[in-house]
């Protein structure tokens, strides 16, 4: 099976050789926490209307760079939470770990994105009056808890009649969310593709999208994978193939369950629809019967094998660790 999967990733960087490292702009799935950094006083408090009103547009634009949006109320209300104004970033830091050890998918991120908005009425020497807003925030590693850097969106302007206070500025720059919105995407995705693809990585077209079996660089993504019907001595050998011959795994987490249901996790910088052609791949060389069973990708890192027929076959044996 290993032969087969590096045989497979050598062909698509030789198909791929000809195209440069800055069209692969898609990283399948990697997963950011968008925090509201407001403890500064003067800075946007979270329950302000302004960041409502970004999420809908920032995920549309974020998704379509091929980044996976999770907001900090969303994952709140999943991991009951309080959400407080004013909060300092190590509550955002510690939520975004209780995610991760909440043992779902879908709550986990790979990289937190902290965000300080700073929106004010400002008035032109010419006379006129603008709402203005100037974004600036931080990365943080999840899994390293390593700093990636700082970045600031350029500052928007948006003219308005008279004098614009406070709830003024809410309205003004609440109307124009979309443009704020895409001004922050931007950002996020050029400084994201930054940390997404290290240097060595570019060379091969990069791990995440699947140019590569190196391991070097790059972001990593959390998969869970699911067993239903199945017995222990089924899983174990196939723990160890997830975890020793799949290019780019970097951890798997012990097996859980009991009663014909089991999962573990799995990190890796190997692309989510890499992950599932060689989860086939493994059952065909198990010698499953794919009339047998079926393999449900459930988005968001969560994949469900199911043996919804139970034909009797069972590997008498572990297979030999392949080379």
């Amino acid at each position: 099976m290993m032969r087969a999967i590096v045989a497979g990733l050598g062909f698509l960087a030789a198909v791929s050789g000809t195209v440069t490292a800055t069209a692969q702009t898609t990283y399948n799935g990697v997963r950011v926490m968008i925090a509201a950094d407001d403890k500064d006083p003067r800075s946007v408090v979270r329950s302000s209307d302004i960041y409502h009103r970004l999420q809908i547009p920032l995920n549309d634009e974020m998704n379509r760079f091929g980044y996976r949006t999770l907001f900090q109320d969303a994952i709140a209300a999943e991991l009951n939470w309080p959400i407080e104004n004013r909060a300092d970033k190590q509550q955002s830091i510690q939520m975004m770990k209780d995610a991760c050890t909440s043992n779902k998918a879908t709550l986990c991120p790979r990289v937190l994105v902290l965000v300080k908005t700073r929106a004010a009425g400002s008035r032109r020497s010419h006379g006129g009056t603008v709402a203005e807003v100037r974004m600036t925030g931080e990365l943080i590693d999840a899994n390293t808890n390593a700093y990636l850097g700082g970045w600031e969106a350029p500052t928007l302007e948006f003219p308005v009649q008279g004098e614009c206070g406070e709830m003024c500025v809410e309205d003004v720059v609440g109307d124009n969310a979309r443009k704020v919105a895409l001004n922050l995407a931007d950002t996020l995705r050029k400084k994201l593709d930054q940390v997404a693809i290290s240097p060595a990585a570019m060379q091969t077209s990069g791990a995440i999208t699947g140019g590569s079996a190196t391991p070097a660089g790059g972001l990593v993504n959390n998969y869970v994978f699911e067993f239903e019907r199945f017995q222990m001595d089924e899983i174990l050998p196939m723990q160890s193939i997830i975890e020793t011959e799949f290019p780019n795994t970097i951890e798997v987490t012990e097996v859980a369950g009991s009663s014909n249901y089991y999962s573990f996790n799995a990190s890796s910088r190997a692309p989510a629809n890499k992950i599932l052609e060689w989860l086939h791949q493994m059952m065909d060389d198990r010698g499953y019967d794919r009339d047998a069973i079926k393999i449900h990708a459930e988005g968001n890192g969560n994949y469900r094998i199911e043996r919804i027929v139970d034909d009797g076959y069972r590997p008498s044996r572990p297979r030999p660790i392949y080379d």
